[in-house]
């Protein structure tokens, strides 16, 4: 009896909310990796570029990315970045059921996700910290998504150059010479864009021109 006790204290008593807060520098990469737990990136100061999936979305301090648990992703930062990460436990009492995205971050949400990661760890064993609990994940329920994206083709040589003009979107190169540089012809990234994601490579860089001067 004492350990069924035991035990079960343990599983009541296991972290439900963690957060991390970090700065980082100018084109600092955190490269493709996945999670147990499903998180809502955040970055209070600076913009970030989050790719996951099949698509990349340039983020400001307005907005955070909900990545679920399990899906592979990448930050890159963009000027100077102060991250701030909450990680949901995947959990009955949890249920959050938001498509990986971009989601608009009213003030409240905001000021909420700064209390969290100054708390670091919450667990549910407490009334304060469980009502906590409770109001975070009604509050990212409540989240709206913010439509532009940025779709990514798989062709490796084709993902290089999208992520080159996704850094640089501003390059006076033309199209032709961007892809020179790559090793590759226009021709070529042309039919893969088509291809892959159903645009013209034109089109898809001024899709990307467009998003960032939405978000920048």
């Amino acid at each position: 009896m004492l350990a069924i006790k035991c035990q079960n204290m343990s599983k009541t008593r296991q972290s439900q909310v963690r957060s991390f807060s970090a700065r980082f520098s100018p084109g600092h990469e955190i490269q493709r990796h996945a999670h147990s737990w499903s998180q809502l990136v955040f970055a209070s100061e600076g913009v970030i570029a989050v790719e996951a999936q099949n698509a990349c979305w340039i983020v400001p301090t307005n907005r955070a990315i909900w990545v679920p648990a399990g899906f592979e992703h990448s930050i890159k930062m963009h000027g100077r970045v102060f991250l701030q990460t909450v990680y949901l436990e995947s959990h009955p009492t949890l249920p959050v059921e938001l498509a990986c995205g971009a989601y608009e971050v009213p003030p409240l949400l905001r000021e909420l996700i700064v209390s969290v990661c100054q708390l670091g760890i919450i667990r549910g064993d407490t009334e304060e910290q469980h009502n906590l609990i409770e109001f975070l994940v009604f509050q990212i329920k409540k989240l709206r998504p913010f439509p532009l994206l940025i779709p990514m083709p798989q062709d490796q040589r084709a993902r290089r150059l999208a992520r080159q003009l996704m850094d640089r979107p501003g390059i006076e190169k033309s199209l032709s010479e961007i892809c020179a540089d790559g090793g590759t012809s226009l021709r070529t990234m042309q039919r893969v864009f088509s291809d892959e994601l159903g645009l013209s490579l034109s089109r898809w860089r001024n899709q990307v021109k467009m998003v960032h001067a939405v978000e920048l």
